[in-house]
């Protein structure tokens, strides 16, 4: 038997839950919100696979486009890398 649409939604939901908790051991949460953002997720899907509100979601977008698109982390590696 073939599983459901809304069986297939759930698993991927566990997936992305599964590996949003495994990324945030790793990495800022504006960071992993960038990443998830770049798939084109919504606010709401962002903040319910990070743990967070849509508003938290919207703010660090904002913020990021404001400084240019790069997190300050990227900008540090950046600098370390041509040094």
């Amino acid at each position: 038997m073939e599983p459901s649409t809304a069986d297939l939604v759930i698993q991927q939901k566990i997936s992305n839950r599964l590996l949003a908790a495994q990324l945030r051991s790793t990495m800022k949460q504006k960071d992993l919100i960038m990443l998830l953002a770049g798939t084109g997720a919504s606010h709401s899907d962002i903040a319910e696979i990070v743990g967070t509100t849509a508003g938290t979601v919207q703010n660090a977008l904002a913020r990021t486009k404001k400084s240019g698109g790069e997190s300050q982390r990227s900008k540090t590696s950046a600098k370390e890398d041509n040094e």
